[in-house]
């Protein structure tokens, strides 16, 4: 988790001192802290939950009482993210700047592995201070076009081989007479009911 968030053991330290035991930050306050700080770092609920043994409902007590702490962890990070990705734009600066004067060498580099640091430590920046707006992601062995077109030909090839015909004839008028028995023991009597097709 790297260094431990001053505002999160100053708020966790100051919950234990006012609120009473049946309080996460007074019965378990190293896993509280640990909480908020996965928390801060962007960590599901689930994974916190995993770690730290603290249930979904005293997690989100926890977090709503912290958000303060929260926050300027956040900004910690952030400012964390912002330094490595400067420390990084220098290095690639610099690794340019031999690159340019070695062809040999340039010609064996790669330009993603120049960058691919730098952007991540831009995005773990952004990240932290919740602006990241755009997710890339990198998929292999997508379908084309022409495969889909393919399975949605055999699915209606398989639908036609398991269908069965039936045939059928309109009928314009339908009058019928159905005589209903009742039993006399129960006071039941006989009566007719017709039935006639639309006209």
């Amino acid at each position: 988790m790297g260094r431990k968030s001053k505002a999160i053991v100053e708020s966790v330290g100051e919950a234990q001192a006012n609120l009473n035991h049946r309080y996460i930050e007074k019965r378990k306050p190293k896993e509280a802290a640990l909480a908020l700080d996965m928390l801060a770092n962007g960590e599901t609920y689930a994974k916190v939950m995993a770690t730290t043994g603290i249930g979904f409902v005293a997690l989100s007590a926890l977090r709503a009482r912290h958000e303060r702490a929260l926050e300027v962890r956040r900004k910690e990070l952030a400012l964390d993210g912002f330094e490595m990705a400067e420390r990084m734009r220098a290095l690639v600066a610099k690794k340019t700047e031999m690159l340019m004067e070695d062809d040999e060498a340039l010609m064996k580099t790669p330009l993603k592995d120049l960058t691919l640091s730098y952007g991540i430590s831009v995005d773990k920046g952004l990240q932290a201070l919740g602006e990241q707006k755009v997710v890339v992601e990198h998929r292999t062995g997508k379908p084309s076009l022409a495969d889909a077109m393919k399975a949605i030909e055999e699915a209606r090839a398989a639908l036609r081989n398991d269908t069965i015909t039936v045939l059928t004839t309109p009928v314009e008028r339908v009058e019928s007479v159905v005589e209903v028995d009742g039993d006399d023991d129960e006071g039941g009597d006989n009566s007719v009911v017709e039935s006639r097709g639309q006209d």
